[in-house]
């Protein structure tokens, strides 16, 4: 019996050290497990994504909001179209891998259904060495 409690106890102990070191994911960056972009009404969740340059991101776009969203990253200079996804309906979830860019800076992704990102609907990725 003593044994068997012994078990018991290593087998939780294992467990909750598994737990707690298991790691909580991509954090932001993209890493091997790609990461989840709640897109709400008029935000991006997270709306700060930091990576290397030519890493390729893994993300899940999760339209959680109850408007029509798309997302689209922006060159340095604002104007040319790097990354373009199409419109995501509310409810509905796409997978994306997007190449971040090789030249370090910050890039802007918006969404441009009609008055979205005057509606604050912006994020920054930040390309860092």
């Amino acid at each position: 019996m003593a044994r068997l409690i012994r078990l018991t106890v290593a087998g939780l102990l294992l467990g909750a050290l598994l737990t707690a070191c298991g790691g909580g994911g991509a954090g932001g960056t993209g890493g091997t497990g790609g990461l989840i972009m709640e897109m709400g009404d008029l935000y991006y969740k997270p709306d700060t994504l930091t990576a290397k340059p030519g890493q390729t991101l893994q993300i899940t776009l999760d339209n959680r909001g109850s408007l029509e969203h798309n997302f689209v990253l922006y060159d340095l200079d604002g104007q040319t179209v790097l990354f373009e996804k199409d419109a995501i309906q509310p409810g509905q979830k796409m997978n994306i891998s997007l190449k971040v860019p090789e030249k370090p800076g910050t890039y802007e992704y918006v969404c441009t259904v009609p008055g979205h990102k005057e509606g604050g609907m912006v994020g920054k990725l930040i390309v860092q060495p």
